[in-house]
């Protein structure tokens, strides 16, 4: 299977929409940013802009692109699978996720690290600088690519993992190339999604199934929810601009 990520025209084509939108949302801002290449890629795989704008606004919402560091969401209880379980009075040291030791919620849930053990524990997402910190926590207690493994990377918030899906040798090579330019990662979307059979949902706006498996099942509902209202204002603000 060909990857988006080689395709020469969509490598040089312009990331910005040509067609600016005035309206001051996140959907409009990631539109003015990447409506170029968003429109071009979904040519080639027939699927309408406004679906990738819902799922990156959803993921991300308007968090701004700062080269050098791509939005990420680390996740403990990855990076307790990969490597905590293996080394579990360590990671408990300096991470909690729900259902681990007492603590409440579901394993995605209650996500907290502190640097030594003699620190309060603190809540790191929603702030990308605390999001880097608990990258940085994990890269010292295990290694750079078992901790990028383990955290969301990008708009698309694709896990580390998934590196191999998006053409990646590594979670480090994607990461990087996530950091030079969001040229990259929009492209990562559009591989990932092909390669998880993930087009077809989106084409047919079933959200409920594209979250399950880009989401999880555990939380896919309320994704879906979310997914489907960005995609209703997405299709309202490009029809009004004439870009669907």
């Amino acid at each position: 299977m060909s990857l988006f990520r080689d395709d020469r025209r969509l490598a040089r084509h312009p990331l910005e929409a040509q067609k600016q939108l005035s309206a001051a949302t996140p959907v409009a801002g990631l539109w003015n940013r990447m409506g170029g290449l968003l429109s071009a890629a979904g040519r080639v795989s027939q699927l309408p802009p406004a679906a990738m704008l819902a799922v990156w606004c959803v993921e991300c919402g308007d968090l701004p692109f700062r080269r050098g560091r791509p939005v990420l969401r680390f996740e403990p209880h990855v990076f307790f699978a990969r490597w905590g379980e293996r080394h579990a009075g360590r990671f408990d040291a300096h991470f909690q996720f729900g259902g681990r030791f007492g603590v409440e919620g579901a394993r995605w849930q209650g996500h907290m690290m502190r640097a030594r053990p003699s620190e309060d524990w603190q809540r790191f997402h929603g702030n990308q600088e605390a999001e880097y910190r608990a990258l940085a926590l994990a890269t010292r207690l295990s290694d750079a690519e078992t901790a990028r493994q383990c955290a969301s990377l990008g708009g698309p918030q694709i896990m580390g993992f998934n590196h191999q899906s998006c053409g990646y040798e590594t979670a480090t090579a994607m990461f990087r190339a996530f950091s030079r330019t969001e040229r990259w990662q929009v492209l990562a979307f559009f591989d990932f999604c092909a390669s998880k059979a993930l087009l077809d949902p989106l084409q047919r706006c079933d959200w409920a199934s594209f979250a399950t498996i880009y989401n999880g099942p555990g939380n896919a509902a309320a994704y879906a929810s979310r997914i489907a209202a960005a995609h209703d204002e997405a299709c309202r603000l490009l029809a009004a601009a004439g870009q669907v």
